[in-house]
């Protein structure tokens, strides 16, 4: 695959990347409309009854075609975000002091935010073998054995792109079974799957087993690139969970935006072609991105394992001479190569020596911004 800037000139100035997930792709044609249509009519009211009813009448059509996974149209809620999901979750499912299972690298808030409200976190590194990923089932179980009941699932994977298989997931759930834990399923990247061989299962769909102790986070916003609307979902496979979250959910479910629900029904029933142009930009983006630096991996030093899925580049720096001593991989970077990208150390102590680059940029601008790493490092490997 061919590489579509040279490095000799520079044609590109300034910082590229972005340290948040998102595209710089702009949104569908479809959510611009709606939202337009929204705000002429004036519907910037709060969330009602009638919002709700249609959101999960759009998440569900789209969980039903997707993946064949069909639930009950009152077992979707509404939530502001993901974080803001999770949080609930663990505020009113969780026990304080509770331990949370988290495998790292992570995604940021799983690290940082549950012990904000005094939820310890036990990280258990991924294994990376084979030039992919795997879990430590072994470190899953001890972590249980210590008195965690609640594992975080982010499948597909932020930051580092894996898919997960269904071995993997089988044993999941046997593990969970067996202490009576709880899985929080993220799987808000489940649409921009890049490797053609590769699946997305979704966790709770599997099994009843499964289903009983999971409740699954979903959201149009990663694959749609719509963050800022506000509109996530948390599914209820457990009908005790639901009654639950009937109880205390009402406030929860208030802070989740009007216009949220319009660009989710818009973007669900509508911007499909969209999405389909938008992977299939994104997996000739990435595989070009990870070419260049494999390219020059053997005097560089950079490492980096393609991803599966997202836009996501995990990149291995500790072999490198772009680190320097107590400052921030993400800090050392940027001063280096003019990238914006952020620090391996925010998702937890796996992390340290690298970044995460966001990969959904215009290909120009992502094989630039590789070719700027990897000449930072050259010169890196020289001065040391």
């Amino acid at each position: 695959m061919g590489i579509v800037v040279d490095t000799r000139e520079r044609v590109i100035e300034g910082d590229i990347g972005r340290s948040l997930a998102e595209m710089d792709f702009g949104c569908p044609p479809a959510v611009i409309r709606a939202l337009y249509g929204s705000l002429e009519r004036e519907a910037l009211g709060y969330l009602g009854a009638g919002e709700v009813l249609r959101l999960q009448d759009a998440v569900g059509a789209w969980l039903a075609d997707a993946y064949g996974w069909r639930v009950p149209r009152e077992a979707i809620r509404p939530v502001a975000d993901l974080v803001a999901g999770f949080r609930a979750i663990l505020t009113h499912f969780i026990p304080e002091g509770e331990p949370v299972i988290v495998p790292t690298p992570g995604y940021m808030p799983f690290i940082s935010m549950p012990p904000t409200i005094n939820r310890p976190v036990i990280e258990v590194p991924m294994i990376a073998a084979g030039g992919g990923w795997r879990y430590d089932f072994e470190a899953i179980r001890a972590a249980f054995a210590q008195g965690a009941r609640l594992l975080v699932l982010c499948n597909p994977h932020n930051p580092i792109g894996k898919v997960a298989t269904e071995a993997e997931l089988a044993e999941i759930e046997r593990i969970v079974d067996e202490f009576g834990g709880i899985v929080f399923a993220d799987e808000i990247h489940a649409p921009i799957v890049l490797d053609e061989t590769a699946r997305h299962l979704v966790y709770a769909a599997r099994s009843e087993r499964a289903a009983a102790h999971t409740i699954t986070a979903t959201s149009a916003t990663k694959a749609f690139n719509i963050p800022g609307v506000k509109c996530g979902q948390l599914v209820f496979t457990n009908p005790e969970h639901l009654e639950r979250w009937r109880r205390i959910g009402r406030w929860h479910e208030h802070q989740t935006s009007v216009l949220g629900v319009v660009a989710t029904e818009a973007a669900y029933l509508h911007g499909r072609p969209w999405l389909a142009e938008t992977v299939g930009s994104l997996r000739e983006t990435v595989a070009d991105a990870v070419s260049v630096l494999r390219e020059s991996a053997g005097r560089t030093g950079i490492r980096v394992i393609a991803p599966q899925a997202t836009y996501l580049l995990w990149i291995d720096l500790r072999h490198t001479g772009l680190l320097r001593g107590d400052v921030a991989a993400a800090r050392a970077i940027r001063d280096a190569a003019q990238l914006v990208v952020t620090d391996g150390a925010e998702c937890g102590a796996a992390g340290r020596g690298f970044v995460r680059f966001n990969a959904a940029l215009p290909r120009p601008y992502a094989i630039e911004a590789m070719h700027r790493l990897v000449l930072a490092a050259d010169a890196g490997r020289r001065r040391a």
